[in-house]
């Protein structure tokens, strides 16, 4: 409890020029465990968020991709009115009739008149004999809709309806012109034959798309490993840059003994004023190793803030400190299970072989682009024409008048240029995604290798501490004893102390390496979230 108290006061001590120098408050601290602390990384981490903000959007181009297939319904009103002088000529045989009766009996009248009044009839060349300048008037009124619907094996069809309203006159008519109605219901298809026929076309971008977002979510759950790597490891150091923090407040408590010591035995003549100045120099010597080692206590406390805090506040004072002894088990170290495990669970490997699948998609949809574009046409309607809506609808239902088309479309580029260059660029893609694959794989293997060497040289190097340490512990205590018995000197014990604190400060070193290590492997063999204990989902959130 003792040196709990101390601790705490020594790092609350580290900040009291910075608070009296600013206008900032004063660190607030508070423990922290590592599994808060995963989870507060989990929710606020703001590279990971980045990452799941790729996700989002990768659903997005999935949905706008598929939209591709949804129908699309339009509709259309129109009114057409057009009124332009017309030539005799330009009329209906029926038209010319009507009027060239009206002339005759125009002129017969006048002929009559003027036999009864005793006027000699018109003479033939006064006759109105040419047909005048008539202003022809047509006034049309369209309603059309469609539903166009796109197949993903390539076809394109629809459904079209449309009514006309039609009247046609021209001045000088005198008869009943009644509208006449036309209507139309029709099926439309165009099937590919050659270029865009099929499944590996026609869902090409959704198949893209997809992969495209597993990518994304490979990439989200990379960076949530090396983030919680972080995390972890930073709560690794921060708990052993407390044991470095009392190694060296021990350090001092063991030197102030001695000058102690050493004061008391220049008192009744057995030492040296010199002994006493060693004494303290080591005091301070160890004093800014002390220093030294909360100051990496802080810069700790602050790394791991930037992964577990969701932003910076000017007022936000807090700073964590570990609330347990964590120990991290050493896995079993075999380095085929660890190849294994790399190959089944490491995001960039998968990263990499879903590329590849995009690329496989993107050049089987490039070898489709190079054909030709060879449509099968075909159209199939039906036909009604009355002076009354009701009556052309009958007839159109009735399928009395039916009209179809069918045929063949057929398009080719002459060099096919932009087909072809789409092709080859489809190619180097595709082989430089297996070449990153064969790159990954490197990767993988070689950083498997290289951390499965650390861990191994960091646990010999655990044990070699642990027995420099204890031997130091026995070289003290006998040292110590030879000194208080007049064989030794004074500088020798503190040399001897000084080699026993650094020798503690290399077991706590070699520990916390060896944790960093660990952690590493399972980042490198991408079982962090299972050894962790962290749920997370296998396929896209």
């Amino acid at each position: 409890m003792r040196r709990l108290c101390l601790l705490t006061g020594l790092i609350f001590s580290a900040f009291a020029p910075l608070q009296a120098a600013g206008e900032a408050a004063a660190p607030v601290e508070s423990a922290l465990s590592l599994q808060q602390a995963l989870e507060m990384a989990l929710t606020h981490n703001l590279d990971a968020r980045f990452e799941r903000l790729s996700v989002r959007a990768e659903h997005a181009r999935v949905r706008f991709e598929f939209g591709a297939f949804d129908p699309v319904f339009s509709a259309q009103a129109n009114r057409d009115s057009t009124r332009r002088p017309q030539n005799a000529n330009d009329l209906s045989s029926a038209q010319q009739i009507l009027e060239r009766d009206r002339i005759t009996a125009i002129e017969n009248q006048t002929n009559t008149f003027r036999e009864i009044n005793g006027l000699d009839p018109l003479p033939t060349n006064e006759r109105t004999g040419e047909v005048r300048n008539i202003v022809f008037d047509q006034q049309s009124d369209r309603y059309s809709a469609n539903l166009i619907q796109r197949t993903p094996w390539g076809m394109r069809f629809g459904f079209f309806t449309e009514v006309n309203r039609l009247r046609n006159t021209f001045s000088g008519n005198d008869t009943s012109i009644l509208p006449q109605f036309q209507t139309l219901a029709q099926i439309q298809l165009v099937q590919p034959l050659l270029r865009d026929f099929g499944t590996g076309a026609g869902l090409a971008a959704v198949r893209t798309a997809k992969l495209s977002r597993k990518i994304a979510f490979l990439g989200w759950k990379r960076q949530l490993l090396s983030s919680l790597q972080s995390v972890a490891s930073t709560y690794s150091d921060m708990m052993f840059a407390q044991r470095e923090l009392q190694v060296r407040m021990d350090a001092i408590e063991a030197d102030n003994k001695l000058v102690r010591y050493n004061q008391r035995r220049l008192e009744v003549g057995f030492s040296q004023p010199f002994d006493v100045q060693q004494a303290l120099a080591q005091v301070s010597l160890d004093t800014e190793q002390l220093l030294i080692a909360r100051n990496s206590l802080r810069e700790r406390q602050l790394a791991l803030n930037r992964l577990i805090l969701p932003q910076f506040e000017v007022q936000d004072a807090r700073l964590f400190l570990p609330r347990q002894d964590t120990r991290i088990p050493v896995p079993e170290l075999d380095r085929s299970t660890l190849l294994q495990l790399a190959f089944a669970n490491r995001p960039d490997f998968h990263q990499a072989l879903a590329t590849a699948d995009a690329q496989d998609v993107k050049l089987r949809f490039a070898r489709n682009q190079v054909l030709p574009q060879l449509d099968l046409v075909g159209s199939y309607g039906l036909n009604g024409l009355s002076n009354s809506l009701d009556d052309a609808y009958s007839q159109t239902t009735r399928g009395s008048t039916p009209a179809w088309s069918v045929g063949l479309t057929f398009r080719l580029p002459l060099g096919n240029i932009q087909a072809r260059a789409q092709l080859d660029q489809a190619k180097a893609l595709r082989e430089q995604a297996l070449l990153r694959i064969k790159q990954t794989e490197l990767t993988v293997g070689t950083d498997v290798d290289t951390v499965l060497n650390r861990v191994q040289t960091n646990l010999q190097r655990v044990q070699t501490a642990r027995k420099t340490r204890e031997l130091n512990e026995e070289a003290l205590r006998i040292g110590t004893r030879r000194m208080e018995e007049g064989q030794q000197s004074n500088f020798e014990v503190l040399s001897q102390l000084r080699r026993l604190y650094e020798a503690k400060s290399g077991e706590i070193a070699a520990q916390a390496e060896l944790n960093r290590s660990i952690l590493q492997l399972w980042l490198a063999t991408g079982t962090l979230f299972q050894e962790l204990g962290i749920q997370v989902p296998e396929d896209h959130p």
